[in-house]
């Protein structure tokens, strides 16, 4: 089997040399596995386009078998198949649900709550529960334990990011280990006689048509910055339970005692609250619940992130309309936010900041 690595520069050179070449892999156009803390090539990052385009191009020409891209420090970790299909965000997601699936049905899978529709209906269709959570790999691997000690089954804890833990591997923050889990089931596939790839797996995983994200900066001074943060999350909030915002409603899964949009976690040992967010879905007569919106305090900047996702089209840039119009105008929260960012994109769906 040859499997490309791309450690970045950062310190995941060590798979290629103490792992793969020991097992008896080839890892023949391997990619930037000397430390460097200068990234000459590119950011470690597997959600960097680079980073990903390059190990593509690697994997294709060498015709090789899979493709891996870790972050700096190997906690996160994401591959490319032998098509040259990149693997991560949800697409990782979905791939580690289906392999633990397999090994643990029924298991509840801990995610944050920037992932897809479409991952929810993947998971539940394997016969798996889909826990959406606070965004933050610390609060999904967090909500992961608690679960388990709550007696809920839950062996995967992954954010979009690519972070990700498994109960089997003590809960601990491991790209590489997450890498072994889908070589072994390359391996897997291979002594049974599958002609189709790791690809196959997630080959049902519907993408969703639209995604955006977008940030507000907030006006104040940096020491006020969180305080007003969480009085515009919490207005948010108040404009979709008092029916200002029609068609949203606030998400949750309902399985795990999370409700309110995620935020709020009402098991007997709640875990601190590091940055205000809610989630909606959105819904029409037409289409029926077509998308959500998802509102977070950055934990470090003095701003909020809009995550918007659609099935429709055009269905971020109408959401965005109306989370303009209907909640920051009248709600007079344009007045401490700069929302040139939404503006543009409520206007003509531009997300390029020249628009």
């Amino acid at each position: 089997m040859q499997i490309i690595v791309n450690a970045g520069n950062g310190s995941g050179g060590f798979f290629t040399w103490d792992v793969l070449d020991k097992l008896g892999a080839d890892t023949f156009g391997s990619l930037h596995l000397n430390p460097d803390g200068m990234f000459p090539n590119h950011i470690p990052n597997p959600e960097e386009k680079i980073a990903m385009s390059l190990t593509r191009a690697a994997v294709l020409e060498n015709k090789a078998d899979l493709g891996i891209v870790f972050d700096t420090d190997v906690d996160r970790s994401g591959v490319v198949d032998s098509e040259g299909n990149p693997i991560n965000g949800d697409r990782l997601i979905a791939l580690m649900s289906a392999i633990v699936l397999m090994e643990h049905p029924g298991t509840t899978v801990v995610t944050d709550a920037r992932t897809s529709m479409a991952l929810t209906k993947f998971i539940t269709n394997r016969g798996g529960q889909h826990c959406l959570y606070r965004v933050g790999y610390r609060n999904v691997i967090d909500k992961g334990i608690n679960l388990n000690k709550d007696g809920i089954e839950t062996h995967l804890m992954m954010e979009t990011s690519g972070h990700g833990a498994l109960k089997e591997n003590h809960f601990l923050d491991d790209g590489a280990y997450m890498v072994v889990k889908i070589i072994t089931e390359m391996v897997r596939m291979k002594l049974e006689g599958s002609e189709g790839g790791i690809h196959s797996l997630i080959k049902d995983l519907e993408e969703p048509l639209e995604s955006a994200e977008l940030r507000m900066v907030i006006l104040s001074e940096p020491r006020y910055a969180k305080a007003k943060a969480f009085e515009v999350i919490e207005a948010f909030k108040t404009y979709i339970e008092q029916g200002y915002l029609p068609g949203w409603e606030l998400d949750a899964c309902g399985d795990c005692w999370v409700s309110d949009g995620c935020l709020v976690d009402t098991s007997d040992d709640p875990a601190a609250i590091d940055a205000y967010m809610y989630r909606a879905k959105v819904s029409e007569e037409e289409n029926g619940e077509y998308g959500w919106v998802h509102l977070r305090q950055s934990i470090h900047n003095p701003n909020i992130a809009i995550n918007l996702q659609s099935t429709i089209p055009g269905g971020c840039q109408y959401m965005a309309k109306v989370l303009r119009d209907r909640f920051l105008l009248p709600s007079g929260m344009d007045k401490i936010l700069y929302i040139n960012e939404i503006d543009k994109y409520a206007r003509n769906g531009n997300l390029s900041t020249d628009a």
